[in-house]
């Protein structure tokens, strides 16, 4: 299994759907967790710490907006996709204002989902009301200044070396605000921080 493939938990009481997902996402992502009930689904979350969750607001035992709620009061870079048959025009907002990052309607297409999914796993929000909103991820907010300003270097293609000298800083010094920056963002790579900084309108 490739080492930086995102990694997804499902937590959605219809076995046919659970079914369309595992066929739809299992060539891009790896699902390392299904789950029927809200209880058991929140379990696998603070096991597996995956990189995503789909999940349903109609669930057994734990409801869907207490499910967000809790898991983005403990794992903010966890990013958090509604997929659901309640009418979007009723719920997508409050699934936004519990923490969701994402709202798609079981009505929608399967290439409409799978770009959501792309689109929400890159740091963007997806909402029904518009197209995913650029701006900034809410994960940026989390970084310092100075590791802000490390942050526009490395997304530029600069070495750690010369983002030292430009900062008057020690190569270790660059080192450890590099790798503060890749958790506090939840990316693996320097090739994602600079997708990830390109798509949250970082780079000049």
């Amino acid at each position: 299994m490739n080492e930086t493939m995102k990694r997804i938990v499902v937590i959605d009481d219809h076995p046919l759907v659970v079914k369309m997902l595992s066929n739809v996402l299992n060539t891009e992502y790896e699902l390392v967790g299904e789950s029927g009930d809200g209880e058991e689904g929140l379990r696998f979350v603070q096991t597996l710490k995956p990189d995503m969750v789909i999940l349903d607001l109609e669930l057994p035992k734990l409801d869907g907006l207490s499910l967000i709620r809790t898991i983005r009061a403990k794992q903010r870079h966890t990013r958090l996709l509604v997929l659901t048959a309640k009418p979007e025009q009723v719920m997508a907002n409050h699934t936004r204002i519990a923490g969701a990052n994402g709202y798609v309607s079981k009505n929608r297409g399967i290439e409409e989902l799978r770009s959501v999914v792309k689109a929400v796993l890159l740091g963007y929000d997806c909402f029904p009301a518009g197209s995913c909103e650029g701006g900034r991820d809410a994960a940026l907010n989390g970084l310092s200044p100075r590791e802000l300003e490390v942050l526009r270097h490395l997304a530029r293609g600069m070495s750690n070396k010369s983002i030292a000298a430009r900062l008057s800083l020690s190569d270790k010094t660059v080192s450890t605000y590099k790798t503060r920056v890749l958790d506090k963002l939840g990316v693996s790579s320097l090739a994602a921080l600079i997708e990830y900084a390109t798509l949250n309108n970082l780079v000049d």
